[in-house]
């Protein structure tokens, strides 16, 4: 085939095959050169079954079953891997075989008594297999030539074959047959020297070490290279129709094209295919041929990699040996996760160009964990692969409306994406950190107070990765919920979960979609919410920018009295019912009521030290207005009960952080809002009242309401206010835990860490006394 190569490697069993097949891949790819990889027989595929059972003696001894019946057995899997051949020839690549049609002369060749009736055997089956079934022939065949007794003890240092449960096949087991295959190879080499080439790897009576019989292969092979452009990368192509097991790679997996953007090699399309359901489509979930771990640390990454997680999996994760690696997931976790990354072991799924209107419909259940891509760390000013930036556009837009639409969102990325990179020279212009101390962690921290800012002006329709960790019950009630949604999108993702969740989940989602169970379900959720919706529309008069708009109103909280908290907390230290426990702790003074509730709350050293479920009886009922971004991030706590929010709009307005102000960015901040509106309004002209929250943006204000209890406050006050978090939600939450202690003084005061960093000391007393419990153990 023109320029096309062809080189198997030969030799006895025991000879090093695979090793030098193995070693001249990667250095060919090293090279730049494309190379295929096939190994014969093949063992995982139907083609090889007589080849197994001949091998397991299932139809007798080796001498029983005569030449030309044991040489139709492997000439007919040759035969079935023949397209795949052909087709890696006719792309360029190198073919690499271990073994071919020369192991069949060999070893069947042996059979012979004479070495004219081997050699009309020789005839027969180069007619066999390149004339009648049409197997590519081979441009060069190198015969490790290995004495029989030291290669049959090389064989007993193989680990088990998937094609038999003997430490030796019948082949093997026969030193004679070694020995006898090694003068047909020899035979070979000197009858038919164009074809087969013999490569010595004794001398002086001692085997050459395997980087010694490298060299000699590569020193005949390299004359025969076709040449390398300059740039070409090299790349591993797997056309092997096997795909059971991932195996080690060579060569890139991802390479970045002329324009910075990552392109996936077709070395990384295969690993894809194996390791994700669907490696095309924006929603996949990962097969078993992928760790846990692997996954959970993938997951952690997300949060602060602006790639498809896919592009990220190959470019830092393919190459790790999880399995054998237990620190991968640790070190990814304190680098780029929070404690909700721990949750991330299990069935993942993986929605890709989510707009942030999904995302909080993906994220809306409790019994599932959820990461997505983070605004304060990701620039959202690329352009993708097609020059488009990373927004959604429904496809079913009318050619005018689309147009309107791209327009607008293009105009208000362009400003965002000059903003950002303004902010982010403000801000680093005036910090007073040394210039020696400008680390990564510096540029980190600057990097996220300009994307803090510069956020408000994203519109909803922005596109991030959503990872999601869910249960077979908990991924059916995702589906249902997405399949009842008004939204396209919605129904659209909702569709495509269900069909990728399938591949791996199979009968756990056997139910989603069927008229009397799943379909009933979908059905009934949404002509429930049709019917509440036109009744709130008949009932409630609209409210517009003149409503109420405090941004924190506590609306209710129980109990009234927090003291009558004591009893649930003595509960489980006694055998009494709680009645009995509360009629005698009535006759209790206040103050041993409140020793009660401080010993509950105990000596709290980091916001980690929370009290007992006790206060989980306690809770606390908010109405709140503030921007779609702090919701976003307030959004994530799943330890809550009635979490509701409303349709998002641009009527409730925004705010103006300090820093665009600063900064002399005010004109174009507003500038976006203003484009905004006008597209909100014309998207309601035009009947599409769901799909015009698309162009609100994240800095536009929307009302939603939570329930929560006090156990959950301690969480959720303590880690949202401090210093390193977004300011918006630091503000808000500050708010909140004062109105809890206006009503729960004892249990705000407990909430200690508001708004405070680790204290170094308290962590190293906290260290201390873990010291002094452990060993009160031991005493």
């Amino acid at each position: 085939m023109n320029d096309s190569l062809f080189i198997v490697v030969e030799g006895t069993d025991g000879s090093g095959k695979a090793t030098q097949v193995d070693l001249l891949a990667k250095r060919l790819v090293e090279a730049g050169h494309k190379v295929a990889l096939f190994d014969f027989p093949r063992y995982n595929e139907p083609s090889s079954h007589f080849v197994k059972e001949y091998l397991n003696g299932k139809y007798g001894s080796a001498e029983s079953i005569g030449p030309y019946t044991g040489s139709m057995f492997y000439a007919l899997d040759r035969y079935a891997a023949s397209p795949s051949i052909r087709k890696a020839l006719s792309d360029g690549c190198i073919v690499l075989a271990n073994r071919f049609s020369g192991s069949n002369m060999a070893h069947q060749g042996t059979k012979f008594a004479h070495a004219e009736e081997r050699r009309g055997f020789f005839i027969w089956l180069d007619n066999l297999e390149f004339q009648m079934l049409g197997v590519p022939r081979p441009t060069k065949s190198f015969v490790l030539r290995v004495p029989a007794e030291t290669a049959q003890k090389l064989v007993d240092n193989k680990a088990k074959r998937s094609y038999t449960d003997k430490k030796r096949d019948i082949h093997e087991a026969s030193l004679t047959h070694m020995q006898k295959s090694v003068e047909v190879y020899d035979d070979l080499c000197a009858l038919f020297p164009k074809d087969f080439e013999r490569v010595d790897c004794v001398r002086g009576g001692e085997l050459m070490s395997v980087p010694q019989i490298h060299d000699l292969l590569w020193k005949s092979l390299q004359p025969m290279l076709p040449k390398v452009h300059k740039n070409q990368v090299g790349e591993l192509v797997s056309v092997a129709p096997d795909s059971a097991q991932v195996t080690d790679t060579v060569g890139p997996l991802v390479v970045k094209n002329e324009f910075g953007h990552y392109e996936v090699t077709l070395a990384g399309k295969t690993f894809l295919d194996a390791v994700v359901t669907n490696s095309e489509s924006n929603v996949y979930t990962f097969t078993d041929k992928i760790s846990p771990i692997t996954i959970a640390a993938a997951m952690a990454r997300l949060s602060r990699r602006a790639d498809d997680m896919r592009i990220t999996i190959l470019d830092e994760f393919a190459s790790a040996d999880a399995k054998k690696d237990e620190k991968l997931l640790q070190r990814v976790i304190t680098a780029y996760g929070d404690d909700s990354v721990q949750q991330l072991v299990g069935q993942h799924i993986v929605v890709e160009g989510a707009s942030n209107l999904l995302t909080k419909k993906l994220e809306w259940g409790r019994l599932a964990a959820y990461l997505e891509q983070s605004t304060r760390y990701i620039y959202f000013d690329q352009k993708d692969e097609k020059g488009k930036y990373k927004y959604y556009v429904p496809a079913y837009f009318a050619p005018a409306v689309a147009k309107k639409y791209v327009t607008t969102l293009d105009a208000i990325f362009e400003l965002y994406s000059d903003m950002v990179h303004k902010l982010t020279d403000y801000v680093r212009s005036g910090s007073k950190v040394p210039k020696d101390e400008q680390d990564m962690a510096w540029q980190g921290a600057t990097r996220a107070q300009a994307c803090d800012a510069a956020r408000a002006v994203l519109p909803v329709a922005t596109k991030a990765t959503v990872g999601v960790y869910a249960s077979g019950q908990a991924l059916e009630n995702l589906i249902m919920s997405l399949l009842a949604d008004d939204l396209p999108e919605a129904r659209e993702t909702g569709e495509k979960i269900l069909v990728e969740c399938r591949k791996v989940l199979g009968t756990f989602l056997e139910r989603a979609d069927k008229p009397d169970r799943g379909g009933a379900t979908i059905a009934y959720r949404s002509n429930t919410r049709h019917k509440v919706a036109e009744l709130a529309k008949s009932t409630l008069k609209q409210a517009h920018t003149g409503a109420k708009l405090d941004a924190v109103n506590l609306t209710d909280f129980y109990p009234k009295n927090e003291l009558d908290i004591a009893a649930d907390m003595l509960y489980e230290h006694t055998d009494k019912s709680l009645d009995d426990i509360r009629e005698e702790l009535a006759k209790l003074s206040i103050s041993k009521k409140e020793a009660i509730l401080t010993a509950y709350f105990g000596e709290r050293l980091n916001r980690r030290h929370r009290p007992g479920r006790a206060l989980e009886k306690v809770h606390y009922s908010w109405d709140l207005v503030c921007d779609y971004g702090i919701f976003r991030d307030l959004q994530r706590h799943r330890m809550v009960d009635d979490m509701e929010w409303q349709v998002l709009s641009p009527r409730l307005g925004f705010d103006s952080p300090e820093l665009i102000e600063k900064a002399g960015l005010t004109e174009q901040f507003e500038k976006c809002f203003e484009l905004s509106v006008d597209l909100y309004d014309y998207l309601q002209r035009k009947g599409l009242e769901l799909e015009a929250q698309y162009a609100t943006l994240l800095g536009h204000k929307m009302r939603w309401k939570v329930t929560y209890n006090a156990r959950e406050a301690f969480h959720l006050h303590e880690l949202r206010t401090t210093p390193q978090g977004h300011p918006g939600y630091r503000k808000l939450v500050l708010e909140m835990h004062q109105k809890l202690c206006e009503v729960h003084p004892m249990i705000g005061e407990a909430i200690k860490f508001v708004n405070k960093d680790e204290d170094p000391e308290l962590t190293r007393l906290a260290a201390e006394r873990y010291t002094q419990f452990k060993l009160s153990q031991i005493k």
